[in-house]
């Protein structure tokens, strides 16, 4: 599946998909929530990504305090990391205890990236979701100011696709 150039759309392969959910599976363990940073470059309508850095591997305490608390220095890492590789945040996702896919108070009023057009992704269940549909899982557009726009996936116009490559 192509994306189209004539909206926002955040491309992810499917190999890098699984590789994600899985790793966010493995890291929360079934029991607290766990999150990364979808990297890649944006074009003329079209974000795809091509690797991913997990909230811990930046910030060794992101998940010291229960629910995620990413700080300063994972910042300072992360747009680091961004200026070495070539990359740019294009999304962040982090998972959900239960099946509600909606955002929490906390996820609205601390995006991980406030800048509007972010798009921040949340997984249900730990990430014990399908690693090949995305109907599960909710997302979300920033718009500035703590407002958020919802892209349910079953709409037309998905904001995040899964692509072959």
């Amino acid at each position: 599946m192509a994306c189209d150039a004539q909206e926002t759309v955040v491309c992810v392969p499917i190999w890098l998909w699984i590789a994600l959910v899985l790793e966010l599976r493995k890291r929360g363990q079934g029991r607290r929530e766990s999150g990364a940073f979808l990297l890649g470059r944006s074009r003329a309508g079209k974000a795809k990504v091509t690797s991913y850095l997990c909230y811990d591997d930046i910030d060794p305490n992101a998940y010291s305090g229960g629910a995620i608390t990413f700080h300063a220095n994972g910042y300072a890492a992360l747009w680091h990391y961004c200026r070495e590789e070539k990359v740019e945040v294009l999304a962040d996702v982090h998972t959900h205890p239960g099946t509600d896919v909606r955002q929490s108070i906390i996820d609205q009023r601390h995006p991980m990236v406030p800048v509007a057009g972010h798009t921040a992704i949340i997984l249900p269940n730990f990430a014990k979701t399908s690693w090949w549909s995305l109907m599960s899982i909710g997302v979300y557009e920033y718009l500035g100011d703590f407002r958020w726009r919802a892209h349910p996936q079953i709409s037309g116009r998905r904001r995040v696709r899964l692509t072959l490559w």
